[in-house]
C-alpha cells in the first residue's frame, strides 16, 4: 500500500514539473526536415483544384506530393468498378489519414493541419468529401451515356457548320451577282476626268464581299472547335486555352489601346494639322507655279521641286515630333528595327542620295528645261522629262535615253536652245574647202545664198561666211546660219548641205580640195650620201611621147 501511495506521488510530480513543457511546445511548429510551400501543391482533377497541400516533406516538396496525390485520385476515378463511398477517413493519434478502401490514400498530419489552421481530423474530413464529389463528377462525366451524347453534340454541330457555311457562301455569291448587274452604281468623276470606273467600284466592292465571307467562315470554324472541345471533358481545358488565346488577346490589344489613348489622340491631331499645313503649301506653290503668285528668286519652273523639298522637310520635322509617341517606339524591338534600316537605307543608298542632290542642284542651276535641246557627253536630244534622280533625252534618232543626275551634274551639259529662246538662235555651222582659182567673194555669195534658201535659217541675224583656214592648195570657208529649230537641227544641216551643192553647180564652182604632186624624176635620192657612189648625180626629168585617142602628147 505504501509503494502504491508512492508510485502515485511520483506521478503527480512528473505531471507537474512537465506542465511548463507542454505549456511551451508549439503544435504548429514543424518537425525538423519539413518546411511551409507558398502557395502550395494544388491537388486538381482534370484541371480541377480540389485542395492545396502546404508543406514540404523531407523528400518531396508540395507540388511533387500534390501531383502524386492528384495521379492517385485520377487513377480511381478512372476506376468504373470504384465507388466514391469508399473515400473515409481513419484517425490515428498523429494524423487523420484519408483511406482508399483499406488503403491509405494520403496521410493528414497534425502539424500539417495546424498550419492549415484546422485539426487534422476536421480538415481531414473536409479533403475526403471533396475529393469523393470530384471523384463521382468524373464518372459521370466519362460515363458511356454522357459519352454517346457528347458525341452526338458533335455531329449536330459539324452538320450545323456545313450548313452555315453553304447558306453564307450561297448568300455571298447571290450578292455579288446583285452588285454586278446594278446600274446604281456610277463612275466617280470630276468634271470630264473619271477618277474610278464602275466596273472598278464593283470589283473593290466585291472584293471586299469576299474578304466579309472568308471572315465568317473563319469564325464559323472557330466557334465549331470551341464547341467541340468543350462537350469532352478531357478536352474541356483546349477549349479553353482556345477561348482565351482568342479573346485575351482581342483584350489584350483593347488594353493596349486604351493605355495609348492620349499618344493616339496626339498623333491623330498632329496628322490632320500636318495635312492642312501640306494642302496649304501645296496650293501655295501651285500657284508660284502658274504664275499667279510672284516670289522674287522662286522661278515657276522650280515651284514644284521646291514644294516637294519644304515637304520632305515638315514630314521629317513631325517625325521627330510623333516618334515619342508611336506606340512601342520605346521598345528595344522597335529601336533595333529602326537602327537596321537606317544602316540598310545608309549602305545601299549613297548613289541615290548623290543622284537626289545632283538633281536638287541642277533644278536650281537652271541649266536646261523640260523641251530643251542639250548635248551631256556624247548624248544629244530632247530633255523629255527631269527627276530628283534621273533625267531623260529622246535623241534626234528616237532613242529615250535614261541619264543619272549625278553624272549630269559632273558633266559638260551644252544647251542648244537656251538663246533660241531668248530670240538670238542657234547657228549651225558647216565647213566647205574650194581651191584658189575660186574667187572668195564668189564662195561667200554661194554659201550665203545657200542657207538663204534652207528652212529654218533666220534671214536676221543674216547668215555669214568665215575663211578658218588657208592651206597649201585650198582654202576653208566655214558658213554659219542661225536657226530657231534645234530639236530638228539633222534635217536643217541635210537641207543646208543640198542647197549648197545646188548652189556651187549653179554658180559652177566645184566644191573639192586640190593636191598638187611631183613625179619622182630630178628629184635627190633619200639614201645617205655615205651608201651613195661619188660620182652621183640627181637625174634629169624625162619627157616622152605618148599618143592618146590618136593623139600625140608629151609627158
Amino acid at each position: 500500500m505504501k509503494q502504491m501511495k508512492l508510485l502515485v506521488l511520483l506521478i503527480s510530480l512528473g505531471v507537474f514539473f512537465s506542465l511548463p513543457v507542454l505549456a511551451a511546445w508549439d503544435i504548429t511548429q514543424l518537425p525538423p526536415g519539413f518546411t511551409v510551400a507558398d502557395p502550395g501543391g494544388p491537388v486538381e482533377l482534370e484541371g480541377k483544384v480540389l485542395f492545396y497541400l502546404r508543406v514540404n516533406s523531407k523528400v518531396d516538396t508540395a507540388q511533387k506530393r500534390a501531383q502524386t496525390l492528384s495521379a492517385s485520385i485520377l487513377k480511381l476515378a478512372e476506376d468504373p468498378l470504384f465507388s466514391p463511398k469508399k473515400i473515409t477517413v481513419r484517425d490515428s493519434e498523429l494524423s487523420s489519414d484519408i483511406m482508399a478502401g483499406d488503403k491509405i490514400l494520403y496521410p493528414l498530419w497534425e502539424f500539417e493541419a495546424r498550419v492549415m489552421g484546422k485539426p487534422a481530423n476536421e480538415l481531414a474530413r473536409e479533403d475526403a468529401d471533396k475529393i469523393r464529389q470530384a471523384i463521382a463528377a468524373y464518372q459521370k462525366e466519362h460515363s458511356l451515356r454522357n459519352l454517346i451524347i457528347r458525341i452526338g453534340k458533335t455531329v449536330l454541330a459539324l452538320f450545323a457548320l456545313i450548313i452555315l457555311v453553304i447558306l453564307v457562301n450561297r448568300g455571298m455569291r447571290h450578292l455579288n451577282r446583285a452588285i454586278l448587274a446594278s446600274d446604281r452604281i456610277r463612275s466617280v468623276k470630276l468634271g470630264e476626268f473619271e477618277f474610278f470606273t464602275a466596273d472598278r467600284i464593283k470589283a473593290v466592292i466585291t472584293s471586299a464581299v469576299k474578304m466579309v465571307r472568308v471572315l465568317i467562315i473563319l469564325v464559323l470554324l472557330y466557334s465549331y472547335f470551341h464547341l467541340g472541345l468543350s462537350f469532352f471533358p478531357a478536352t474541356q481545358g483546349y477549349a479553353l486555352r482556345l477561348y482565351e488565346s482568342l479573346f485575351g488577346a482581342v483584350g489584350a490589344m483593347g488594353e493596349a489601346i486604351w493605355r495609348q489613348t492620349p499618344s493616339l489622340v496626339f498623333l491623330a491631331v498632329l496628322f490632320f494639322i500636318t495635312r492642312y499645313v501640306l494642302k496649304t503649301l501645296r496650293f501655295f506653290f501651285e500657284q508660284v507655279g502658274a504664275g499667279k503668285v510672284t516670289v522674287a528668286g522662286l522661278d515657276t519652273e522650280v515651284a514644284p521641286i521646291t514644294y516637294r523639298i519644304v515637304k520632305l522637310l515638315v514630314l521629317a520635322f513631325v517625325a521627330v515630333i510623333a516618334y515619342p509617341y508611336i506606340p512601342g517606339s520605346e521598345s528595344s524591338a522597335f529601336k533595333g528595327i529602326s537602327i537596321f534600316l537606317g544602316v540598310l537605307f545608309s549602305l545601299g543608298s549613297s548613289s541615290a542620295i548623290a543622284n537626289l542632290i545632283a538633281g536638287v542642284s541642277l533644278t536650281y542651276m537652271r541649266s536646261f528645261r523640260i523641251g530643251d535641246v542639250i548635248k551631256v557627253g556624247d548624248s544629244t536630244g530632247v530633255v523629255l522629262e527631269r527627276r530628283l534622280y534621273i533625267t531623260r533625252l529622246k535623241t534626234f534618232k528616237n532613242e529615250v535615253i535614261t541619264i543619272p543626275n549625278g553624272i549630269i551634274l559632273t558633266s559638260h551639259v551644252t544647251n542648244l536652245s537656251q538663246e533660241v529662246k531668248k530670240g538670238d538662235g542657234l547657228i549651225l555651222h558647216t565647213s566647205v574647202t574650194i581651191g584658189y582659182d575660186a574667187p572668195w567673194e564668189t564662195v561667200h555669195h554661194l554659201l550665203i545664198e545657200a542657207a538663204n534658201r534652207t528652212k529654218h535659217v533666220l534671214k536676221s541675224p543674216s547668215p555669214f561666211v568665215l575663211q578658218t583656214a588657208l592651206n597649201d592648195f585650198y582654202v576653208a570657208y566655214e558658213l554659219n546660219a542661225y536657226t530657231d529649230a534645234p530639236e530638228i537641227m539633222p534635217w536643217v544641216y541635210g537641207e543646208l548641205h543640198k542647197n549648197i551643192q545646188n548652189t556651187f553647180n549653179e554658180g559652177g564652182v566645184e566644191i573639192m580640195s586640190p593636191h598638187h604632186t611631183q613625179i619622182r624624176d630630178g628629184n635627190h635620192t633619200t639614201i645617205p650620201a655615205d651608201y651613195l657612189p661619188p660620182d652621183y648625180e640627181a637625174p634629169a626629168i624625162r619627157i616622152a611621147n605618148m599618143e592618146h585617142n590618136g593623139k600625140k602628147e608629151n609627158t
